[in-house]
């Protein structure tokens, strides 16, 4: 084979595989988030607020229960008696978190000091407040109870950032919060499939989320809730992306004999 023909090959394939990259690439419409809704639009079907998240077995819960007995106070939160430090201090912590509040046993009842065993599973947060208050009533006077989840973690994996698991407080958290908390998706991430995993009692339930369409507002998937797990898949785009130091390395090498036979042969 001449080295002419050889170069002319060369070429072929240069413009191939210039081709295919070019092919792959994407446009800036996929990576923009609700790209439906640029550069302005008055959106419709808004997202829906997130029904109160009900309690389940093993979800850990913070209780306070607060009257107007000082002494009582101290019965009925252990955790913080006899503390002179905030009681923020105990709660900034996983570790805390896990020896200081209440698991919700497999029974779906919590065992609270003083009050004994009371049944939450099903119970919204404001609903569980007001059944502990009931209780707490027939003992004590001018009762205030706070409940939170302490529990809400979330996952988020693929091509995002950082993944990791992320623990939320605020109970309208959405799967742009959590992509946020992953620091964002990265340029290789698949918009228009994000999954989000959920488990329920009758099994795993999985919603896909088209991030590109401001459809993804109203899916079932959009707020999450405790244990979700967000998972962001790569994009085609990214096959090219991997094997582009490969095809770089073979053209140069490819050239560099080309042009050394090109020159012994003069």
């Amino acid at each position: 084979m001449s080295i002419k023909l050889m170069a002319a090959r060369m070429g072929w394939l240069q413009l191939l595989i210039l081709f295919s990259l070019l092919v792959s690439c994407r446009s800036n419409k996929d990576l923009r988030y609700l790209s439906d809704s640029w550069p302005s639009k008055t959106l419709t079907g808004l997202p829906q607020a997130h029904s109160d998240y009900k309690i389940k077995v093993n979800d850990n819960v913070f209780v306070s229960i607060i009257s107007s007995n000082l002494e009582m106070n101290e019965i009925y939160n252990p955790a913080t008696a006899g503390l002179n430090r905030s009681i923020n201090n105990i709660w900034q912590s996983l570790p805390g978190q896990f020896l200081y509040g209440y698991l919700v046993d497999p029974d779906g009842t919590v065992s609270l000091p003083g009050l004994g065993k009371i049944e939450v599973v099903g119970l919204t947060m404001n609903d569980c407040e007001s059944k502990i208050k009931s209780k707490a009533e027939e003992y004590l006077k001018d009762v205030t109870v706070k409940v939170r989840l302490l529990s809400y973690k979330i996952t988020v994996m693929g091509e995002v950032n950082t993944p990791g698991v992320y623990y939320n407080y605020n109970p309208e958290f959405t799967v742009f919060d959590a992509l946020s908390s992953g620091g964002g998706l990265t340029s290789a991430a698949k918009y228009d499939k994000v999954l989000v995993l959920r488990r329920t009692e009758s099994g795993s339930k999985t919603f896909t989320l088209n991030l590109n369409s401001a459809s993804a507002l109203n899916s079932e998937g959009y707020f999450l809730e405790p244990n979700d797990v967000v998972v962001v898949p790569p994009a085609q785009y990214k096959n090219a992306q991997l094997g582009l130091p490969f095809y770089t390395t073979m053209l140069a090498t490819i050239t560099t004999f080309i042009l050394i036979l090109s020159y012994t042969s003069k």
